[in-house]
């Protein structure tokens, strides 16, 4: 009953952590009429980028795309692809609680997700996938990583992706994660 209380208790903390910045504007908000707009076929390599990513060469993070973005394997990655090929990914709003992602490797299809999502007042479209995630026994002999995703359109009809990471832990109470949050919005380029 105890351990209970503590992981609550660690929980409710953690659930602000990776809020996302009230100031950031929605170009383009979605209502239940226009959600569909989503539905396309999109690079996965984005073609803008803000905040942390402007200190950079947009070179040095091609290794971040869509696909990734959205796995939630902590500790080993499921997604390996092959530079030699081209890859895109297809997004396809069934209802206002669900998307499918369409994984697609030189146009065909290799694999497909339905995710989870909630569409918010403020205009976005939440994925619910697997936010809370834990590596080994938070504070104790691991961490805890929230992240928190969102969608909605640019005015070029691109996708506009938000993200907000989360990431803390310990070893024996010692902290070796010092708590970080990284807020960053990514475009994806619109084929068809």
């Amino acid at each position: 009953m105890r351990n209970l209380i503590y992981f609550l208790t660690t929980l409710l903390l953690f659930q602000s952590c990776a809020s996302f910045d009230n100031d950031l504007t929605n170009p383009y908000p979605l209502n239940e009429s226009n959600l569909s707009e989503l539905d396309g076929i999109y690079e996965i390599k984005q073609v803008d980028y803000d905040t942390v990513f402007k200190k950079f060469n947009q070179q040095m993070w091609t290794g971040n795309n869509f696909l990734e973005e959205i796995d939630r394997k902590l500790i080993k990655d499921t997604l390996h692809l092959d530079s030699l090929k081209n890859y895109k990914f297809g997004l396809k709003v069934l209802n206002k609680k669900k998307i499918r992602i369409s994984y697609i490797e030189n146009d065909t299809i290799f694999r497909e997700r339905m995710l989870k999502a909630k569409l918010k007042k403020d205009g976005f479209l939440y994925l619910k996938n697997k936010n809370t995630g834990f590596l080994l026994v938070p504070y104790i002999a691991g961490a805890i990583d929230i992240k928190r995703t969102r969608l909605s359109k640019s005015e070029d009809g691109n996708l506009i992706f938000d993200y907000s990471h989360h990431r803390s832990g310990a070893f024996l109470i010692i902290a070796f994660l010092d708590g970080r949050t990284w807020k960053n919005r990514l475009e994806y380029k619109r084929i068809e």
